[in-house]
C-alpha cells in the first residue's frame, strides 16, 4: 500500500489516504515522540493544514505501509525515514482511542478490530476521553 506523499503534501493529505486504507484507524501527528506504551497529549498535536516540509522532514516521493506491519514499527518507521511522531487511533463505537497498550498489533488487526466494536449491534463503549489508553468492553 502506497501512500503519495511530497514538498506540497500536509499532514492532511497522510491521513485521508492512511485512512483509505485502514477506515477504522487514524492516524495523528505529534510535536514530540511518545514514551512506549504512552499517549500523546493532546496540545501537540499538529494541525491538519500543516505542510510536512515545514516540519523539516526528509521527503521521500512515497511511503509504503503493510497491513502486516505492526503500529509500533509504523511508529518507528515514520520517526526513523520522517522524523515525524505519529500515534495511531482506533475507532471503538463513536469514540477514537489510542493503541497504546496494542501496539504490538498489526495494522490489519487493529483496523479489523476496530470494525468488530464500532459495527456490533448493541454494543455500548463507555464514553470517556478519547486520550487514554485502550478500553475494553465492560
Amino acid at each position: 500500500m502506497i501512500i503519495p506523499i511530497n514538498s506540497r503534501s500536509q499532514v492532511i493529505d497522510v491521513q485521508r489516504e492512511f485512512n483509505l486504507l485502514f477506515p477504522f484507524l487514524r492516524l495523528e501527528l505529534f510535536k514530540h515522540k511518545h514514551s512506549y506504551q504512552g499517549g500523546s497529549p493532546k496540545q501537540e498535536k499538529l494541525p491538519p493544514f500543516l505542510y510536512l516540509d515545514d516540519l523539516g522532514s526528509n521527503l521521500p516521493e512515497q511511503i509504503i505501509i503493510s497491513e502486516n506491519m505492526t503500529v509500533q514499527e509504523l511508529e518507528k518507521f515514520f520517526e526513523d525515514r520522517l522524523g515525524l511522531h505519529l500515534q495511531v487511533f482506533r475507532k471503538s463505537g463513536t469514540l477514537w482511542l489510542e493503541t497504546t497498550i496494542t501496539d504490538g498489533w498489526t495494522l490489519k488487526q487493529q483496523n479489523e478490530h476496530g470494525m468488530e466494536i464500532s459495527l456490533a449491534p448493541g454494543v455500548r463503549i463507555n464514553q470517556g476521553d478519547d486520550q487514554n489508553e485502550d478500553r475494553t468492553r465492560p
